[in-house]
């Protein structure tokens, strides 16, 4: 049995992951997919390039953000921004010990999130 005087002296209880670790990588991929998603969907709905061949044959383009497909952006982008902020909010919570660590990809999620947010609401 070991006595108080031969314990090292930083102890580590915590035997690898759990639940909660495990689930800022989830948190991460989960928020991440909606930002593809995002960024997907933001491909068709963004207004279509006018090129000289297009003015060349007269063809119609749509020059503004198609109004439908840009609120489901903006659905996608609020659901990965609070996915993020969620996820850091917890990992606040959880950082206690020194080998702890902030996701750097998860605020990269959070700025970009915002930042096309910004971007969606400044252009539409």
């Amino acid at each position: 049995m070991i006595t108080e005087h031969e314990k090292p002296e930083k102890y580590e209880r915590r035997h690898g992951p759990d639940l909660l670790c495990r689930a800022f990588s989830w948190l991460a991929v989960f928020g991440w997919l909606l930002f593809i998603a995002g960024m997907v969907l933001a491909h068709y709905a963004r207004p279509e390039l006018d090129t000289g061949l297009v003015r060349y044959w007269g063809i119609e383009i749509r020059s503004d953000w198609h109004p439908q497909l840009t609120v489901y952006l903006q659905y996608l982008l609020w659901a990965a921004a609070c996915v993020s902020g969620l996820s850091l909010i917890l990992n606040q919570l959880r950082l206690r010990r020194r080998g702890d660590h902030l996701h750097f990809n998860i605020v990269i999620l959070l700025l970009s999130s915002i930042g096309l947010l910004l971007y969606l609401y400044r252009q539409v």
